[in-house]
């Protein structure tokens, strides 16, 4: 969507993957944009890790995706691609690559999502509500799916 504002990307789509570095950058980019977020769905491919990717800001209690939920109740939220390292993504999909959990407490957003990525290469699983934020996402850390695999 070249030369479109993100005000406009944003009014027209009706899912939105935001590219931003860390939940509290996506809250903040986000924030101009909240009422036209209203009933969309909201990927949330972010992870709160600290500085370094050696631990995660904040609580166990706390995932990134509830905390992107409670700054955007108007959106539908769901949680992807947060157990894996973005390697997964170079070039052709590693067959060892772990299932991509999907989290949402909104079921049909989550269906909308899992239907969107249907032809890609990966595997997803179904890995429950927000409340699994913070399991899904400390996944990306240990390398570990629910099989088990190494993402690294």
């Amino acid at each position: 969507m070249t030369g479109r504002s993100c005000e406009e990307v944003v009014a027209r789509s009706s899912v939105i993957v935001p590219a931003f570095l860390g939940v509290q950058g996506a809250v903040q980019r986000l924030r101009p944009w909240r009422a036209g977020l209203r009933g969309k769905i909201l990927v949330d491919v972010t992870n709160p890790f600290t500085g370094g990717h050696i631990d995660f800001v904040g609580p166990w209690a706390v995932g990134g995706t509830e905390d992107l939920a409670a700054a955007f109740p108007e959106a539908r939220l769901v949680g992807a691609f947060k157990n894996v390292w973005w390697e997964a993504f170079d070039g052709c999909p590693d067959p060892t690559a772990p299932d991509i959990h999907v989290i949402s407490d909104d079921t049909e957003a989550k269906r909308t999502f899992l239907r969107l990525c249907a032809a890609t290469p990966f595997t997803y699983v179904d890995a429950g509500g927000l409340n699994q934020a913070r399991r899904v996402e400390r996944m990306a850390l240990s390398g570990a799916s629910s099989t088990g695999v190494s993402a690294a």
